[in-house]
């Protein structure tokens, strides 16, 4: 899919700046995946050891551009009419009297640039707050249940009407087209009209136009809504190389390296172009130069497409380069900075003398990322006895859980966590190395791979570090058994709150 360098001096690009790059970007916490393009060859390539480059990670936000190319691919085809058309226009059968005159003039130039006039940068909007209080009282303190009805969108709209009308029908607090205020409905929205006049998913429309042509099998996925849209500004899960492949298409304005087009070219000119002003107080200095349609603007001529947490693809134009990466930070400017700051130094114009000292640092670099998860632990006796289950009652919580129960052998320790809608997930955590398990419970609905690593950080407290390299998610869990509480917490600036800081009281059964 993607050809390798012989070198990346062969390529212009220095290998010993080239190593301090992935250094740098690797002496970031929780960084997972990386692939440097130049000249369309893969220069660097590092994946931290629990990770590989089979691995389909969630993209969140990313998804948007991938979105947006849809919508160049569908007006190509002629599809879509204009990118003026009114949004209304292609959803006749859900116009009705709650549809304001403001939302009649929301086009999808409006959806593409983020400026349809919502106030909300959530996917459901204002009702968000409202709603989420009005389901947790219900639902009394277990958010898990809440968070498996926000899960699948549900939670928005009690009538079980289609998410395009409900949208339709929501109040705007802007003049379509006056502010950039960033929200995934509206990318949604756009999905939604490529899906309708389509006929098919907007993962479907692309398979044979988009994915297959970059190399990306049918099974990578699209987390899609009730009503059975994907979800278009989240949800697409791709491994590095194939984001790579998809920014050397956008990096080449549509042009696949065989010369076969895409995407037509003065679409993609006009979405990596500024098209709305997104300069505002308080903005990191590369989410303020502007926005095109599901495309940033950045500094040094770049543009990029972006989702939480450093799931990122930042094409180089004056450099006719690629950086493509996948992460858990909480700070995304701190990867751009070290693109600008030590990637963009080694980039020279024409080849290089070769540094064969410099590539064997480089692929030193590569080899060399590991993943922190805490000192090697070995059994505590003041725990119980090799192999026997301790199970314990919990007290009421933010994560919906009824047990827990725990058991420890030479190798490492294993919990089993029941929740009181009657699923259970088991978590493996080695001493002297992490151990792998599947969890889908804690994974809000998905199936992840979780590796974990525990020490008793006193005779009867256990920690565990829990890493999901597939997403964001970085978990760490104490149970302590002398003073009979489970905890759990979550590093990530977004943590979803069933994950972040939760304490429940146990009862030994």
């Amino acid at each position: 899919m993607l050809p390798l360098a012989l070198s990346p001096e062969r390529e212009g690009v220095d290998s010993s700046r080239l190593a301090d790059f992935v250094d740098r970007f690797f002496s970031l916490e929780w960084t997972h995946g990386l692939v440097v393009l130049r000249h369309g060859r893969v220069v660097a390539e590092c994946y931290r050891d629990l990770c590989s480059p089979a691995d389909r990670h969630q993209l969140f936000s990313l998804s948007k551009s991938f979105a947006s190319t849809a919508v160049g691919i569908a007006l190509g085809e002629g599809l879509i009419p204009s990118l003026d058309a009114p949004l209304v226009s292609f959803f006749p059968e859900f116009l009705s009297p709650k549809v304001t005159e403001k939302m009649r003039r929301v086009t999808l130039r409006h959806l593409l640039t983020m400026g349809m006039g919502r106030a909300s940068c959530g996917f459901w909007g204002d009702r968000y707050a409202a709603l989420h209080e009005a389901f947790a009282k219900e639902n009394g303190s277990d958010m898990r249940a809440v968070a498996a009805r926000f899960a699948s969108g549900r939670e928005y709209f009690a009538d079980d009407r289609p998410f395009v009308q409900n949208l339709l029908e929501d109040e705007l607090a802007d003049e379509p087209g006056s502010r950039f205020t960033y929200n995934t409905a509206a990318t949604f929205l756009a999905g939604a009209v490529v899906a309708k006049v389509s006929g098919e998913r907007l993962s479907e429309y692309l398979r044979p136009r988009l994915f297959r042509p970059l190399g990306i099998p049918d099974e990578a996925t699209w987390d899609r809504t009730p009503d059975g849209f994907d979800f278009a500004g989240v949800g697409l899960n791709l491994a590095v190389r194939e984001i790579a492949a998809a920014g050397q298409l956008w990096l080449r304005g549509g042009v696949l390296p065989d010369g076969r087009r895409l995407v037509p070219a003065s679409y993609l000119a006009e979405a990596t172009a500024k098209q709305i002003d997104n300069a505002g107080p308080g903005r990191s200095p590369d989410w303020c130069h502007g926005y095109g349609y599901q495309f940033w603007r950045c500094r040094h001529g770049a543009f990029r497409g972006d989702g939480a947490s450093g799931q990122i693809c930042v094409m180089l134009p004056e450099q006719d380069a690629v950086v493509a990466a996948t992460a858990g930070l909480a700070n995304m400017q701190r990867e751009l900075d070290a693109v600008w700051e030590t990637l963009l130094p080694a980039f020279s114009g024409a080849p290089l003398p070769e540094n064969p000292a410099g590539v064997a640092r480089l692929r030193e670099v590569e080899r060399s990322q590991r993943f922190d998860l805490g000192p090697d632990g070995a059994p505590s006796a003041a725990a119980g006895a090799f192999d026997r289950v301790r199970r314990f009652a919990c007290a009421p919580n933010a994560l919906g859980l009824a047990a827990v129960s725990f058991a420890q052998n030479g190798a490492g320790a294993t919990f089993e966590f029941e929740f009181g809608d009657g699923a259970t997930d088991v978590l493996r955590a080695g001493y002297a190395a992490p151990r792998s398990s599947v969890l889908r419970r804690i994974a809000a609905g998905h199936a992840f791979e979780a590796f974990a690593k525990a020490s008793w950080i006193s005779p009867l407290v256990l920690h565990a570090k829990v890493a999901m390299p597939r997403t964001t998610t970085f978990l760490d869990l104490d149970l302590d058994l002398a003073a009979k509480t489970f905890r759990s917490s979550a590093n990530i600036w977004f943590a979803h709150p069933w994950l972040s800081k939760v304490e429940t009281a146990l009862s030994e059964l």
